[in-house]
């Protein structure tokens, strides 16, 4: 059945051996063409054909060109799963939910439904997804809802993500500063041979543009706090296929989760309920529980420039970051029809300024630039109450003003929400439980909302900054890159050796955190290093009290730090309180992983006059062959002493 198609042309045509459907795009209205499996909808910038029955998209047509054609498996999108076994979708029921007769071709919307068929091969969840063209967009919106019945059985959770396969026209990749360069060709690519040792996603190029060099698909993994757009540009063609985020509400784990956003194979990814780097895998749904969470909508983005530009793929993802700031600042949509989804009326705002008071500073602190968020405490059969490590609720954050202030926009209505704050100008984290309620279009100003860090005596010394990741050591700004072959470094964690022959021999104020700490401390069964930490202090610390050395790590795996000072070993102080998430973020070529705390507090006499020393080392757990911590900051606290200036 034909739903709208009047003055406009659908023809297909074989073009250079590849099936692209061309569209003579004649009116601004937005179509929709029901061909029986397939779906088409069209304005007067892009068309994309939907498989009914799984919901995958074969054809973006935009600038007269196929942006899907020639890609892996002939170019596609799709959404998959691995909860607990892989799949996709599959046998959808198609239903027009706005139809754009309706609205003088303003919107349309389509809604492709798999419901779970009772079998223990499928995961036990209802999934819906969402396409969405009004006149005016460049490329589509998508979105998803997964629902579980309380009837349902046990849900396990797992990965849960949308994936693009473009052209291989596009040959220039774009998530970040640091990661935004042309990418080898696809028969380089294919040439490219496993790495001995490595990783299955670690492979070696052997022609092309980066012969010799190291890839990985780690190598482009980001924070979704940090990142609101990403993609691919042709610098033939100058179009771009961009990846939006115009919220990060329904991402998992909160504001630092890290993700992988592209592969090197021209691969676009969006994941939902990415679980990598030990963040956000907590989606477990038990049975008698009811659950259901909106992803999206988001918009994928497609973009073009003059064929006479230079430097297009720059144009094209400066346009693209434009882009998907716009669309942040329309949240929440109104035109998106699925009942679930909270609009503008459903919503409210939390506001404060957010004041850190630290009991052994006279001068206030600073709370510029620090992560403030709010999020209702969600169901975990397995006890998981830290929100890096959420999946089923929402989670709403911001970034503190210059002063202090913060106001969250567009939280849905709800009672009980948590207050949490993190961010480099204090360590820890500041949480409040069940402290808020969001009333729908009212805004709940908290006021001055008071974080005092926790402490046990004065700063003596301290390493780093406490931001959750090991940027500011050395590698912070490469830790990503591959050594050139022959050398068998495929990632610069394994130049540790070389670098470092004698370990870390760390001078307080003579090192420098750039240059003589290492972004991380790998271990294995024949090396487990020691770090030491050498300082001079001025005097004694005062009798009979307590002095400690506060840790915060980016990331942990495979054993736990040992702390001694001088000669003297020192345990977790409140292992209850202090414990530790175990992140495998440097075999993934990451900066951090899931961020914890840990606290030694020990008798103050340990420390001495003069010459002090205290080493970090890792106890490895039982039965691995390696092991590694990432530093996020490192405190030594300590009353009536100092460390003496210039030593």
């Amino acid at each position: 059945m034909r739903h709208h198609i009047k003055s406009i042309v659908l023809i297909t045509a074989l073009i250079l051996g590849s099936r692209i459907s061309v569209f003579a795009f004649g009116e601004h209205k937005v179509t929709v063409t029901d061909n029986g499996n397939t779906v088409v909808l069209q304005n007067a910038s892009v068309a994309i054909t939907i498989n009914k029955s799984n919901a995958e998209i074969r054809s973006i047509l935009y600038n007269s060109f196929n942006l899907l054609s020639g890609g892996t498996r002939g170019g596609s999108v799709y959404w998959s799963w691995n909860m607990p076994n892989y799949q996709n979708p599959s046998n959808c029921s198609y239903n027009l939910t706005v139809d754009p007769s309706t609205n003088n071709g303003e919107y349309a919307e389509v809604k492709l439904s798999m419901r779970w068929d009772g079998s223990d091969k499928q995961a036990a969840m209802d999934v819906d997804i969402y396409y969405s063209l009004s006149t005016e967009t460049q490329g589509f919106y998508a979105s998803a809802m997964l629902t579980h019945p309380a009837s349902y059985p046990l849900y396990h959770g797992g990965e849960w993500r949308m994936v693009i396969y473009p052209s291989p026209s596009f040959d220039w990749m774009t998530v970040d500063s640091l990661r935004n360069k042309q990418m080898s060709a696809p028969q380089y690519m294919a040439q490219a041979l496993p790495v001995k040792g490595a990783p299955k996603e670690v492979s070696l190029f052997t022609s092309g543009i980066y012969k010799n060099l190291y890839e990985c698909k780690y190598d482009y993994s980001a924070d979704f706090g940090d990142i609101n757009v990403w993609g691919w540009s042709s610098t033939q063609k100058h179009i771009g296929l961009w990846m939006t985020a115009p919220s990060k509400e329904y991402y998992n784990g909160g504001p630092m989760k890290r993700e992988l956003m592209c592969h090197a194979s021209t691969t676009l990814l969006n994941m939902l309920g990415g679980t990598h780097y030990r963040m956000g895998g907590d989606m477990e749904v038990v049975p008698n529980e009811s659950w259901q969470k909106v992803y999206g909508p988001f918009l994928v983005y497609c973009n073009k420039t003059s064929p006479n530009t230079s430097d297009a793929s720059s144009v094209l993802w400066k346009d693209a970051l434009a882009k998907a700031k716009a669309e942040q600042a329309k949240w929440p949509y109104d035109w998106y029809s699925n009942p679930s989804y909270a609009k503008a009326k459903d919503r409210g705002a939390v506001k404060g300024k957010l004041v850190i008071k630290d009991a052994t500073i006279a001068h206030p602190i600073s709370a510029a630039n620090v992560w403030v968020g709010v999020a209702t405490t969600p169901v975990s059969s397995k006890g998981v109450t830290d929100f890096q490590f959420w999946s089923k609720s929402y989670q709403f954050w911001v970034r503190t003003d210059k002063d202090g202030n913060f106001s969250i926009p567009n939280v849905i209505a709800a009672n009980g929400y948590n207050i949490y704050a993190f961010g480099d100008k204090a360590a820890g984290t500041f949480s409040k439980l069940n402290a808020i309620n969001v009333t729908a279009q009212h805004t709940t100003d908290l006021g001055n909302v008071v974080w005092e860090p926790s402490r046990v005596a004065p700063t003596v010394w301290e390493i780093g900054i406490p931001d959750r990741n090991a940027m500011e050591f050395k590698h912070g700004k490469d830790w990503f890159t591959s050594n050139t072959y022959p050398d068998e470094d495929w990632g610069k964690f394994m130049d540790y050796q070389r670098e470092f022959p004698n370990d870390v021999n760390y001078t307080v104020g003579k090192s420098i955190d750039s240059i003589d700490w290492n972004f991380v401390q790998p271990a294995t069964n024949s090396n487990n290093p020691q770090w030491k930490v050498n300082f001079n202090l001025a005097k004694a610390p005062t009798d009979n009290s307590q002095a400690s050395v506060y840790v915060a790590y980016a990331a942990i795996w495979n054993g736990n730090l040992t702390v001694d000072v001088n000669g003297h070993s020192v345990n977790i102080t409140d292992p209850e309180k202090y414990k530790v998430y175990p992140s495998n973020a440097m075999i993934r070529k990451g900066i951090h992983g899931a961020w914890g705390e840990l606290r030694y507090t020990f008798p103050a006499s340990y420390l001495q006059k003069g010459t002090n020393k205290i080493t970090f080392g890792l106890n490895m757990r039982g039965g691995v062959r390696d092991a590694d911590i990432m530093y996020d900051y490192l405190r030594l606290e300590a009353a009536g002493t100092s460390v003496i200036k210039g030593d």
